[in-house]
């Protein structure tokens, strides 16, 4: 087919009869065009719900795979077997629960935090981790046990004196101080909560998760509940796979912005179609678990053996665990 020969408009625009760019046809390097700037003064639109689903959903899933990430590093709790982090772990987490002093409990949340460094995990990840939901949450629960209405002792600091205060049919004490014995027990509750959840992540943050199940059968934890928590971490997987498939395919066939109305009604929808997917995928994941073998039991390829640096971790956790009953029964007299 014959090329036709470029010619100008009326503009002065280089041009072919044939509606191709005269640029495209020139020989050598073409000048890189930059994009037009963006108009200025236009707010960029806001995430829509589907957006922050998928957000969400994508976060959730890159969460499982940094654990796996970190079980794989070599820091100072991933040498060790995983069964002699099942018991040591679990020791301390009996003295965060039955500790009653704050020095106590401050000693073991500066553990946690020294195991962390050490185990290469990182200071900033491991506290969005372990201590974001699970001990916030607990400190906005003990928020009123730091008034005097709940626990009375010495006033520290008056909130209100001698006031009518009601939140609709809430009618408040007169007068509201917060008191030293408030704090204490807000602070011993925190700090409790914040230990047993600092261990526990350093646990699963450092072993994988085929492991871990295995070692807890082999500490003796009884087989259901094992398999109970075998199923539910694979069907926590399958439906964030499947909630992403769907909120994926709803973006994609997406035209133009979506009204609330209409994603409020996809949500109702898609929470069907959920439940009957993963449903019937379920069965299927269980019926492959079963022929390939499975009766109950997690088996793994490697073989758990002890080696050097549990045979430094055990005197050096019982030694631990020695010295922080002692300092508890210490503080206890010096109270």
């Amino acid at each position: 087919m014959p090329i036709r020969h470029a010619h100008s408009d009326d503009r002065g625009t280089p041009s072919t009869s044939a509606g191709v760019p005269s640029w495209l046809l020139q020989r050598g390097p073409v000048a890189e065009r930059r994009p037009e700037p963006a108009p200025t003064g236009r707010r960029r639109p806001r995430a829509g719900f589907l957006e922050k689903t998928l957000q969400h959903l994508g976060h959730a899933v890159e969460a499982a795979f940094t654990s796996d990430e970190l079980s794989a590093r070599p820091g100072l709790l991933q040498r060790l077997d995983p069964r002699v982090k099942v018991v040591s772990m679990a020791a301390f987490i009996v003295v965060a629960v039955f500790a009653t002093h704050l020095v106590t409990l401050g000693c073991l949340v500066g553990l946690a935090l020294a195991l962390a460094l050490l185990s290469r995990i990182g200071l900033r990840r491991f506290i969005l981790r372990a201590w974001v939901v699970i001990p916030l949450f607990t400190a906005v629960v003990a928020l009123p046990a730091i008034t005097g209405a709940v626990t009375p002792g010495h006033a520290l600091l008056t909130l209100w004196r001698d006031q009518q205060v009601g939140l609709g049919p809430l009618r408040l004490p007169e007068t509201l101080t917060v008191t030293g014995a408030g704090l204490t027990v807000a602070a011993r509750l925190v700090l409790r909560v914040a230990a047993a959840v600092s261990f526990a992540a350093l646990l699963t943050l450092t072993t994988r998760w085929t492991e871990l199940l295995r070692a807890l059968r082999v500490v003796g934890v009884p087989r259901v509940f094992v398999f109970i928590l075998t199923m539910a971490y694979r069907y926590v997987h399958l439906l964030l796979r499947l909630a992403q498939e769907m909120m994926v395919a709803r973006r994609s066939r997406a035209v133009g912005p979506v009204s609330n109305a209409e994603n409020r009604r996809f949500v109702g929808a898609a929470a069907g179609a959920l439940f009957g997917k993963s449903q019937a995928m379920g069965e299927q994941v269980y019926s492959s678990m079963v022929s390939r073998g499975y009766r109950g039991e997690v088996h793994t390829l490697a073989r758990f053996r002890l080696g050097r640096p549990d045979a430094i971790w055990i005197p050096l956790a019982a030694t631990a665990v020695a010295g922080l009953v002692v300092l508890e029964l210490l503080a206890g007299k010096v109270v």
